[in-house]
């Protein structure tokens, strides 16, 4: 139980009516002296007993929350004692973003108190909610108990994502194949894994018409899958390459919409930022986006030497590297990883040119300035094809 500010006040003008009664004589500012002390240890005796049992809990919708979105977040107490808790106030911190407060002239035991409040999620991380701080007070807030009660929530606000269009032209172990899509769309009682060009002798009725009229180029519908491809997301998160802030933040969202269209068109992903793949755990797309939510640039990083120890899973799946103006590191990394890899693009945010040297190796590059969006470069950029099932 601590003694608030406007109880030291109410105490320091007691005090001086107290002196002004011994100078003037008013028996008047002796009476108001004493009320104003009087209320004071009142309350004190009324908030010394501390903070009732209360139980608090919070509900947080949606569950999955990206940058620019806004979660609703719901506080419900309800009093386990069997009198009424008076002049409670309920303080919610959520780190980082602020703080939500509730008052509450009276709990009734029995009867459950409900509030939300809502957050904007303006930038990505991982934000601790709680526990909630309880303070009861007396009527004038002189005094005040405070507690703390509940769990400790976690709000992970993903990087936000932009849709892509087109999945790569992949070239496999076996040389006459490309796959220009990875999942699996059931037709006639048959798989339709993927496309490649058409070679004489193949059978007509397999032509698919759509791709091949995009495309002006006969592709046919291969209902056999030689290798399973996967994809390989490789961020390189030391800060030096980086100009700002916001050409990471650029960064991080061009690596989370790749993972995002990869998942999405049944590709296996992996990302790797330094330490060990996401893939690993139970869920790898939450995994990843949950990794990619609280990414921080580091400053001193071996990324070369880091990234020598990684392997694409299968030969002839995709590799895409994100980065900022890319360096000697970024282009050791990718002709390490490339010999391995199908196809492999190089994301850059950068606002200087980026060498043709980097494209030399076969590298797909798609680069853009901080702050821009991703999706339209990465169409101008590639060849890649979209196959539709028809």
């Amino acid at each position: 139980m601590t003694i608030t500010e406007r109880g030291w006040a109410a105490l320091g003008s007691a005090l001086a009516l107290l002196v002004l009664w011994a100078v003037l004589g008013d028996t008047e500012l002796a009476a108001l002296s004493l009320l104003t002390a009087g209320a004071v240890f009142v309350g004190w005796l009324g908030t010394r007993r501390g903070i009732p049992d209360i139980t608090v809990s919070r509900r947080l919708h949606p569950s999955l929350v990206r940058e620019g979105d806004t979660v609703s977040v719901e506080l419900v107490a309800r009093s386990d004692t069997q009198r009424a808790s008076r002049y409670i106030t309920i303080d919610d911190e959520i780190r980082q973003l602020g703080e939500a407060r509730f008052r509450i002239g009276s709990l009734v035991p029995g009867v459950i108190f409900s509030g939300t409040y809502e957050i904007a999620c303006h930038t990505r991380g991982v934000y601790e909610l709680g526990p909630v701080m309880v303070s009861k007070s007396d009527p004038f807030v002189f005094t005040k108990a405070n507690k703390r009660i509940g769990a400790v929530d976690r709000l992970i606000v993903y990087p936000r994502v932009e849709r892509l269009d087109g999945l790569p032209i992949l070239r496999g172990v076996d040389p006459s194949m490309q796959a220009a899509r990875a999942e699996t769309v059931q037709r006639g009682g048959e798989d339709f894994f993927s496309l490649r060009e058409y070679q004489t002798g193949d059978d007509l009725r397999r032509v698919h018409w759509p791709t091949t009229a995009r495309r002006d180029e006969m592709m046919i519908r291969q209902f056999e899958a030689p290798w399973e491809p996967r994809a390989l997301v490789v961020v390189d998160p030391r800060s030096a390459v980086y100009g700002d802030q916001e050409a990471f933040e650029t960064a991080i969202r061009g690596a989370a919409s790749a993972l995002h269209h990869f998942f999405s068109a049944g590709l296996e992903a992996d990302l790797w930022t330094g330490g060990d793949l996401a893939s690993l755990e139970t869920n790898p797309y939450e995994a990843a986006m949950r990794t990619l939510a609280g990414l921080q640039p580091i400053g001193a990083f071996d990324f070369s030497s880091a990234a020598t120890r990684l392997r694409l899973k299968g030969r002839g799946g995709t590799l895409v590297i994100v980065t900022g103006t890319p360096d000697a590191q970024v282009a050791s990394v990718t002709r390490h990883l490339t010999h391995h890899a199908g196809a492999t693009v190089l994301l850059t945010v950068s606002s200087n040119p980026i060498p043709i040297s980097f494209g030399r190796g076969g590298a797909t590059i798609v680069s853009i300035r901080p702050g821009e969006a991703w999706a339209t470069a990465w169409m101008k950029a590639m060849p890649w094809a979209t196959a539709g099932v028809g």
